[in-house]
């Protein structure tokens, strides 16, 4: 193990989120731009170091972490080119620890996101580019490689009060049986799991980075399957 830094997110980090909702303005961020960074982005950074660790140890040990904005840290500022919605910050700031090479967004991973009132953790794909698509496809049609992803996706909802996200379809896709024992996951051209909670005292202290291995061990099977498109 390496040594820890995260101590938790303080107190002043979580307002300023709950505050920017009311304030998602340039002006605003600006002047409150010091406790952006010494009160989350601090924090994020350590988060990604030291959970990154034990995902790598108890997970898998290709999983990237890195502390940096364009990273595991997403940014803050929302692509507002193609959007009715102008407001130009999120107001739930993400990390993202991924497995494969290449661009983190095409590969499976581990979601964290973090608001002024509740916290997010996930995993998997949110969306399959074309080729992914098709050997998504025809993985689940397949008897082995379909029937286990059906196992990790029960075993999931067994788990705790995950969701299944990703299901983008309103039919089966042209070409395939409609009556497939497995139709519902043909209608997915995403797929991930996660829950929301209410912001969890462990938010402002080290034990976060357990709260988290918790949550992404269970959801550890699907990021697995996924790897392997």
């Amino acid at each position: 193990m390496s040594a820890f830094t995260f101590a938790g997110f303080p107190p002043a980090g979580v307002q300023f989120l709950a505050d920017l909702r009311a304030n998602n303005n340039k002006a605003w961020f600006d002047a409150h731009r010091t406790t952006y960074d010494t009160d989350l982005m601090g924090p994020a950074r350590a988060l990604v170091t030291d959970l990154g660790v034990h995902l790598q140890e108890r997970i898998s040990p290709t999983i990237h972490a890195e502390p940096k904005v364009n990273g595991s840290i997403m940014r803050i500022n929302r692509d507002i080119r193609f959007s009715k919605d102008k407001s130009p910050y999120k107001t739930y700031p993400g990390l993202w620890f991924w497995e494969g090479s290449g661009p983190s967004m095409g590969h499976p991973g581990f979601y964290f996101a973090l608001g002024g009132d509740e916290l997010t953790l996930g995993a998997g794909r949110h969306e399959f580019d074309k080729d992914a698509l098709e050997r998504y496809r025809a993985d689940v049609v397949d008897e082995r490689r379909g029937g286990a992803l059906a196992g990790v996706v029960d075993g999931i909802r067994r788990a705790g009060p995950y969701e299944i996200g990703g299901q983008h379809f309103k039919q089966v896709p042209r070409g395939f049986d409609k009556t497939h024992q497995r139709a519902d996951l043909l209608r997915h051209g995403g797929l991930h799991a996660g829950v929301t909670m209410p912001l969890p005292a462990d938010v402002h202290s080290p034990a976060l980075v357990e709260l988290c291995v918790t949550h992404f061990s269970r959801l550890a099977p699907l990021v697995e399957w996924l790897a392997q498109l």
